[in-house]
């Protein structure tokens, strides 16, 4: 009779620690689905910065951060690359003023910078433009969903001609003359490994 109730206590603590277990799973849960908030980097005190200061300036259909240098700020953008970017944040100081940071671009300024964008082939050779033949407007530089529409549009048109390139592309495959026998492997269904019969 001793030696059962010993087991008998033995067993209940083990219950009992499951049961805390189960308790202590259940709220980690909860924690997990609150949202964390994103940290503001380190190196910005926006207490320092003046009334004018905006923290987040449209540009170029895009929410740019007002923290970022001008050239910094422009690379988000779709379609402007680094170079570009530089470019235009030289055009810009040249033409109308020298802006430290994008928080302190007006509504005018922004204007005037997307008007730069949008005449870039005025300020740059065509070789720099991301779409120099375009065949119905001429020289362009695309950004945003013009840029998107025009590449998905070239796919399309390859796709049409039944060019090499089109059909690799429709099928999947790589276009660069790649070897597939052991890499680009996980395109379309999984499949194990089989053996020859």
């Amino acid at each position: 009779m001793a030696n059962k109730k010993a087991k008998t206590q033995k067993k209940n603590p083990k219950a009992q620690k499951k049961k805390k277990e189960i308790v202590v799973k259940k709220k980690t849960t909860e924690r997990l689905r609150k949202p964390k908030e994103k940290p503001q980097p380190s190196h910005i005190n926006l207490s320092t910065e003046t009334k004018d200061f905006r923290q987040i300036v449209r540009l170029g259909n895009r929410d740019v951060p007002g923290y970022l240098n001008l050239d910094q700020g422009l690379m988000l953008i779709y379609g402007v690359s680094h170079r570009t970017s530089k470019i235009i944040a030289k055009v810009f100081e040249e033409k109308y003023k020298q802006v430290k940071k994008i928080g302190y671009l007006s509504d005018k300024d922004a204007e005037n910078i997307e008007d730069i964008m949008n005449n870039l082939e005025t300020y740059v050779p065509s070789w720099l433009l991301n779409r120099p033949k375009i065949r119905e407007e001429g020289k362009k530089h695309l950004t945003m969903a013009e840029l998107q529409l025009s590449q998905r549009k070239e796919l399309q048109r390859l796709g049409k001609i039944k060019s090499y390139r089109g059909l690799r592309l429709q099928w999947g495959l790589t276009v660069r003359g790649q070897k597939t026998k052991g890499s680009f492997r996980n395109k379309g269904k999984v499949v194990g490994v089989t053996k020859k019969k």
